[in-house]
């Protein structure tokens, strides 16, 4: 039998054949690209220094994790603290004056501390030759229940025009 009749006779066999040897190729082609993969894979898990990057990895989320969770408290804190120094007296207002005509010098002054609301005392020191008296009068919304001498007024008004 002449070869040619053969390879005519099995020319569907040799397809089949020559089909299966491409595939057989791709696939060893393919393998040898999964095994290198796999091995740089390895090689970066393994991380550059020796660790385990998923070991990093899971440590940077929990410390990100721990980082929120103490931001979060800051936070709050922060609000609290907030509403804390809404109501602190931090409006001062200051008026030195000269309380008595023959004393020298502006000792004697009218100090307003005031929250932003304009509650709080303003505190009058009225300085003598021989004695020092001083009065405390509350103060609500800038006004008082007591009567408020001139320098009182100047200073509460000190204090309420100051902008924080």
């Amino acid at each position: 039998m002449d070869l040619t009749v053969m390879f005519q006779e099995n020319q569907e066999l040799l397809i089949v054949l020559g089909v299966l040897v491409f595939l057989c190729l791709v696939f060893l082609l393919l393998s040898i690209r999964l095994f290198l993969v796999e091995r740089r894979f390895k090689r970066l898990m393994k991380g550059s220094s020796g660790e385990n990057l998923e070991a990093i990895l899971q440590e940077a989320v929990d410390s990100n994790q721990a980082v929120e969770r103490h931001l979060t408290e800051l936070h709050d804190l922060c609000e609290k603290l907030q509403g804390a120094t809404a109501e602190s007296l931090r409006n001062v207002g200051l008026f030195r004056f000269n309380a008595f005509p023959d004393m020298g010098g502006d000792l004697s002054f009218a100090l307003a501390l005031l929250t932003p609301q304009g509650n709080g005392v303003v505190l009058c020191s009225l300085v003598g030759r021989d004695e020092c008296r001083i009065y405390a009068k509350n103060v609500v919304r800038g006004k008082s229940s007591y009567l408020l001498s001139d320098e009182e007024q100047i200073a509460i008004k000190k204090a309420l025009n100051q902008k924080i």
